[in-house]
């Protein structure tokens, strides 16, 4: 009889561990799963996808940083969304960080960071590249970089940034300048690397706008390396169907 109680005391005693095992297991499972889920998987190594087609206010409360082609943008893609442009014609990502011109937020004229100090932003685009279009991928890389971390330094924690590449130049430009199919592939490799490095997303823009053979097709720009204006809409467009999230 004494064995018969010990065996039943020893069974239930075996039972309870389990069960409290077994519970202990699930609540870990759940917690690894709900931090699985945290963990980005996008893949920074590519371009940004097509994706579902945004309407205009998916860029409302956005910043823009960018040369005359984001000042094209500005004046001609007729965006209906409150975006504010840190822009200004002949810019690189170099002179961008000191530059004290840009229009700011509160009114008047300064530099980025103060820009980017003076309001929180839901998404950032940047388009730079083009005005250094001579200058070594290491250059590029090293400037955009600290955009990227002036950005972060600023804006609220997991801000969304965009990286818009360079457009492809026409194939007369592309053969009597700097502005040649050689020195863009080499830079938008650059600000690719830049993107998979700082985890950036993306746009490929020259994808957009190459004909067959890699060049901007001459009827829709006006120099050879800018876009006429109703390009700009297209250009809008564009990256209205190649988004990230909500």
């Amino acid at each position: 009889m004494k064995h018969s109680v010990s065996f039943r005391r020893c069974h239930t005693m075996i039972s309870s561990f389990t069960s409290v095992l077994l519970a202990s297991l699930t609540a870990l499972s759940l917690a690894l799963s709900g931090c699985q889920s945290l963990l980005p998987d996008y893949d920074y190594t590519q371009p940004v996808p097509e994706s579902q087609q945004r309407e205009d206010d998916w860029f409302d409360n956005s910043a823009v940083i960018g040369h005359s082609l984001m000042e094209g943008f500005k004046g001609f893609a007729k965006v209906d969304a409150d975006i504010h442009y840190f822009t200004d014609t002949g810019i690189s990502a170099k002179k961008a960080l000191s530059f004290g011109g840009f229009d700011l937020p509160d009114g008047g004229t300064g530099t980025l960071e103060t820009g980017l100090g003076q309001k929180d932003f839901d998404k950032i685009y940047i388009m730079l590249g083009v005005n250094e279009i001579t200058t070594s991928k290491e250059s590029l890389k090293e400037h955009m970089a600290a955009i990227v971390e002036l950005i972060r330094d600023n804006q609220p924690e997991g801000i969304p940034i965009y990286v818009l590449n360079i457009t492809p130049t026409t194939e007369k430009k592309s053969a009597s300048s700097d502005f040649n199919q050689k020195n863009v592939k080499r830079l938008n490799e650059a600000l690719a690397e830049v993107c998979e490095e700082q985890e950036c997303y993306l746009v490929d823009l020259w994808s957009c706008f190459a004909d067959g053979n890699g060049f901007l097709p001459a009827d829709i720009s006006t120099d050879g390396v800018h876009l006429t204006a109703p390009e700009y809409r297209v250009m809008a467009d564009y990256i209205l169907s190649h988004t990230v999230g909500k």
